[in-house]
């Protein structure tokens, strides 16, 4: 429990048969999603450009090129979403009934022991948008990546969601453009 502020866990998954080699545009918003209240809403602020400017180092370094006019987003042949999922508690308690410090333990007052911890998560999907403008058309998830780590605070922190995007980009090197 101790070392879940020194680093977030980095998750990335893609589809074995996409050529990232053959896309050379994408589109990425100028926000994030947040996810996890009743209704979505986007981060836009500072710190949200931030992460999303990594992104964009990151795809330009492997040879894409960004479309930022939203009117023009059809035109990309990948779409690239970033979320954020503001908060998870998790809780570590004693067992059942037979848990060491269960409910008697130390009197009927104590339930066990409560240790909640808060995570934040970055999410980042990209979307093969080739087939956008056709009927029935598919919008396949081609790579996946999910950063998990400490919440700071009742918040994030920049540097280490910064360094989060670094990681899935190094643990994903199919993704380059062949342009």
């Amino acid at each position: 429990m101790d070392q879940l502020d020194n680093d977030m866990v980095v998750y990335t998954d893609y589809d074995n048969e996409a050529d990232f080699g053959k896309f050379q545009t994408y589109f990425l918003p100028d926000s994030i999603l947040e996810a996890g209240t009743y209704r979505a809403t986007y981060w836009k602020d500072e710190n949200a450009q931030k992460l999303i400017k990594a992104v964009e180092n990151a795809m330009n370094s492997r040879g894409y090129q960004r479309i930022t006019d939203p009117e023009q987003k059809d035109e990309a042949d990948l779409g690239v979403q970033l979320s954020y999922i503001e908060q998870t508690t998790h809780v570590v308690s004693g067992g059942y009934w037979n848990g060491w410090w269960d409910y008697g333990y130390w009197g009927p007052w104590w339930g066990g022991w409560y240790y909640p911890y808060d995570t934040n998560t970055l999410v980042m999907e990209m979307i093969d948008l080739s087939d956008n403008g056709t009927e029935n058309a598919k919008l396949p998830v081609i790579w996946y990546a999910n950063a998990s780590g400490y919440q700071y605070n009742s918040w994030y922190n920049i540097q280490l969601m910064t360094d989060a995007i670094g990681q899935a980009f190094e643990q994903s090197p199919y993704i380059q453009s062949n342009k």
